[in-house]
């Protein structure tokens, strides 16, 4: 057999899980009677749950404010929920663990990726780390201890999740009939609060496309820059200098980690969904110019990607163009053209083809989309108006309301949808924790 090292945060992880009486000579002698005094409340697997722990838990979800009882009864009903949670994810984990392919997805380098990630945020939550600090300290812990314990906590997270997407790729389907759905809306419908006021619309945008010769231009540099790859010279150093992407540009092209579906326009995913890692592209144009796409890094699907940009430049001339089609296609759909005829000629932005959204999240559109929208009737088709999608590049919209509704109570078709969705999450969760229990040693003592 191969003997191989186990990552570190592997290791610490598998230390954590030790039972804590295994270590009863490692407590101080003052401190010895009080850890008699805990007792265990439950065996999972291989480890166990103390019920010092279920009922820091308890105090855990008071925190978070749920409300705790204060009756007996009802106080131990809590305690035996939370203790099955607890159980579970022990299970889980060790499940994981057991799991050597899963594990050797978990590297070091990758949890030390979503801890920067992860500690900036942190960082920038409590305004700086000094304020961090401050936080940490009145907890009791010392910002040491708090970073080991958040890259405890990732590396748990992304184990468990590379465990989980394994088991749903290897498990048969789940079927959720339309009966049980409907149950569960008659059941539960209460709960689901007010339903927004909502607009639905469909939208096309019509792009400023360069001319032939500003493309070609934009290919020769591209090829040129692609020939200086090739020489030897270094890729993230190139962008830096090179690349019109002023998003990544400062970070030598790199757009960070990617999955399909992405947010990266079709044929720049398409292309750099293609290659290996460390393989670079040839040209490949989109709406916005030329690109040279490197893969940094694959793994488990995603991609880690650089790329160097160079624009295709736009003329006013070329503007004036798209506008005027755009107000050809807004003036055709209002005579009764289905808006689906001109799909082939639009931007693709990834919107469905028919869109609901909250009347309040027109905040988030460009000021002149947002009023045209709000004031339109049903039926009324506007446009065009600005679009600005980043990096010089506006298009031209045009949205046809197909509905406005009021705020109110959600009806069963609303939700439909997303309650098969929640049904079908509930049974895989049911699953799997059912049949890790039919293959480990559960025990609850509490």
């Amino acid at each position: 057999m191969k003997a191989f090292a186990l990552p570190a945060l592997v290791l610490a992880l598998l230390l954590a899980l030790v039972p804590c009486e295994a270590r009863a000579q490692d407590v101080p002698p003052g401190e010895f009677q009080e850890t008699l005094i805990d007792r265990i409340a439950a065996v999972a697997g291989d480890s166990i749950v103390l019920l010092s722990q279920v009922q820091r838990r308890v105090a855990e979800e008071a925190l978070r404010g749920r409300a705790v009882p204060e009756d007996p009864a009802a106080l131990r009903e809590l305690e035996l929920a939370l203790l099955d949670e607890m159980v579970d994810q022990l299970l889980l984990v060790q499940a994981a663990l057991a799991d050597s392919a899963v594990v050797a997805q978990v590297s070091d380098e990758r949890v030390e990726d979503a801890f920067r990630q992860a500690w900036q945020e942190q960082i920038s939550r409590f305004g700086g780390e000094a304020a961090l600090r401050e936080a940490v300290e009145a907890e009791g812990l010392t910002l040491p201890l708090y970073r080991a314990s958040l890259r405890g906590e990732l590396f748990r997270e992304l184990l468990l999740r590379n465990y989980v997407q394994v088991y749903r790729s290897t498990a048969r389907p789940l079927v959720v009939s339309d009966q049980e759905v409907r149950e569960y809306f008659e059941r539960e419908g209460e709960g689901f609060g007010v339903r927004p006021a909502t607009i639905t619309m469909r939208t096309l945008f019509v792009e400023p496309t360069a001319s032939e010769e500003a493309r070609r231009a934009s290919r020769e540099r591209a090829e040129e820059v692609l020939q200086m790859i090739r020489s030897g010279d270094d890729f993230a150093e190139l962008a830096r200098r090179l690349s019109d992407d002023e998003g990544s540009r400062m970070q030598g092209g790199d757009l960070g980690w990617h999955r399909r579906p992405s947010d990266l326009v079709p044929e720049f995913e398409t292309a750099a969904f293609e290659l290996r890692e460390g393989q670079v592209s040839e040209v490949v144009e989109t709406a916005y110019g030329a690109h040279i796409i490197k893969i940094e890094r694959v793994r488990s699907g995603e991609r880690r990607i650089r790329h160097i940009l160079i624009a295709a430049e736009r003329s006013l001339d070329d503007e004036g163009m798209a506008r005027a089609r755009a107000e050809e296609i807004a003036e055709a759909v209002r005579s009764g053209t289905p808006m689906r005829t001109f799909r082939g000629e639009a931007f693709d932005l990834g919107f469905p083809d028919s869109l609901t959204i909250a009347r309040a999240q027109l905040d988030d559109f460009p000021p002149p989309m947002a009023s045209a929208i709000g004031t339109a009737a049903p039926g009324e088709t506007v446009g065009p108006v600005d679009f600005p999608v980043g990096e010089g590049l506006t298009l031209f919209a045009i949205v046809q309301i197909l509905e406005l509704r009021d705020e109110g109570r959600f009806t069963f078709e609303d939700v439909r949808d997303q309650l098969r969705s929640n049904l079908r999450e509930e049974r895989f969760q049911e699953r799997i924790f059912r049949e890790l229990r039919d293959q480990m040693f559960v025990d609850i003592r509490l």
